[in-house]
């Protein structure tokens, strides 16, 4: 189940967190800055504060769109995502939130994420199911390579690498793109090489279980 609120406070910890932030050759300051050229360390609450009010409206009809367009493309999701990893996602609570920074975190412990509120509903989809797909992979290897993955961070190193590989493989395959309609790109330059070793493993076996098995090895 997905559902998209609005939550300005997350949005003070996202600048906090972004806005010097680069990683994998994608830069998430720069992201902001060109978005919110006025916003500083010292005026982002109350720069927030104010853009949440100005926007208030349009925001508000966002989240409203949002909602009615994934009730429309959920079902197929979870479907999707069965035939994957063998799996029913379909009873988990995905949690959305809107955003006025384009960057797009989530944080897999509470299988909660953000999209920013500037694109477009397939745009939106596609960040959504994106996320999505990142906790339904962690959820899986949580519970098939616990031994692998012991002290591996979802949030930076091999795991993450891997899930964001593993994302465009994935949502790449025909049955999510007959959902989403937009191909899935690679949103981190750095990690170009790696994903064209994947894409070898996933043509030779075609099977999460056999994937995950000979990346972990290989990258480890």
């Amino acid at each position: 189940m997905f559902k998209i609120d609005i939550n300005k406070q997350l949005d003070y910890g996202v600048y906090t967190d972004f806005c010097n932030l680069s990683i994998a050759g994608a830069d998430f300051g720069q992201e902001i800055r060109n978005d919110h050229p006025n916003i500083n360390i010292e005026n982002y609450r109350k720069y927030i504060d104010d853009f949440y009010i100005t926007n208030q409206t349009e925001i508000k009809n966002k989240q409203e769109q949002l909602n009615e367009f994934l009730f429309e493309k959920q079902t197929n999701f979870y479907v999707a995502l069965k035939d994957i990893f063998r799996m029913d996602f379909s009873k988990d609570i995905y949690q959305g939130y809107l955003s006025i920074f384009n960057c797009n975190p989530r944080w897999p412990e509470t299988k909660t994420f953000q999209i920013y509120w500037k694109k477009d509903l397939p745009h939106s989809l596609e960040v959504i199911f994106h996320e999505s797909l990142h906790f339904a992979f962690f959820n899986y290897i949580d519970k098939n390579f616990t031994d692998q993955i012991k002290g591996l961070n979802k949030n930076s190193g091999i795991l993450w690498e891997m899930s964001e590989i593993f994302n465009v493989i994935i949502l790449n395959l025909p049955q999510f793109k007959e959902i989403i309609e937009i191909e899935e790109k690679l949103f981190y330059p750095e990690l170009q090489e790696k994903l064209n070793r994947a894409k070898e493993i996933w043509n030779s076996y075609s099977n999460i279980k056999e994937f995950t098995t000979r990346y972990l090895k290989e990258i480890k």
